[in-house]
């Protein structure tokens, strides 16, 4: 199946140069998670969510594109999550819910409680992102699913609010007058991106820790020449809605 010019990808060029190490880094959580003296500290997997690991190559995406995307319009591709990722078979969703209304309710209390600190409103609940998710998790593999969401991933926690928080701490190293995309910072830049409306979340209880899965529309880690949606996207502290 052809990937159409309106596939999202997040930062082409960035991922080009370090593309050889972010795929090192997933066979390095996988090795340790197949160790016996595997490490449960928690982790989270590098960003590859619109980077198609099987053709090694990214695709660009206009301004255009994005903004069309931005507003739930997928141009040229009516079933976008098979477009993203020819070489995975879509998921079959079922009825059930992924995970309880309590921990919904966590995960969407953690997010948007962190979001408003950066002036990004409150991501409502997304039942079919969180479907996605939760297929995704059921081989227990630490990496990424090349499906048409922001996507962030993550084991070792005790739950979904200590998950999140543990996106949110990249914080620290985010550098607001030098905005852009930067391995160690992307899952919080996802988590505040203030274009991404909805999440969807789910985990999956595996023989070496928990893993936990939040899948973003629309997706945020946005690269462009000029930075652009960072800095629209990723807003300093006390930043007002």
């Amino acid at each position: 199946m052809r990937i159409p010019r309106s596939v999202l990808v997040a930062a082409a060029a960035l991922l080009v140069a370090s593309g050889s190490s972010a795929q090192q880094d997933i066979l390095d959580a996988n090795a340790d998670m197949n160790s016996d003296a595997a490490a449960v500290d928690p982790i989270s997997a590098v960003p590859v969510g619109f980077f198609n690991m099987g053709r090694g190559r990214v695709v660009p995406i206009t301004s255009s594109e994005y903004e069309s995307i931005e507003r739930g319009e997928w141009p040229n591709a009516s079933e976008p999550g098979e477009e993203l990722n020819p070489d995975v078979a879509a998921p079959a969703f079922g009825a059930a819910a992924v995970i309880s209304e309590d921990e919904k309710n966590s995960v969407l209390n953690a997010h948007n409680t962190l979001r408003a600190k950066h002036g990004a409103p409150a991501l409502t609940w997304n039942t079919e992102a969180a479907k996605y998710g939760d297929n995704w998790l059921q081989s227990c593999k630490f990496e990424h699913s090349f499906g048409k969401y922001g996507e962030n991933l993550a084991a070792g926690h005790k739950d979904f609010p200590s998950t999140v928080q543990g996106w949110y701490n990249e914080s620290k190293d985010y550098k607001f007058n030098d905005p852009g995309f930067f391995m160690r910072t992307f899952h919080f830049t996802q988590l505040v991106w203030k274009s991404s409306k909805t999440v969807g979340c789910a985990k999956k209880v595996c023989p070496t820790w928990t893993m936990y899965i939040c899948e973003y529309d629309p997706p945020g880690n946005i690269a462009s020449i000029d930075n652009s949606y960072f800095t629209k996207n990723v807003l300093p502290l006390g930043t007002k809605a």
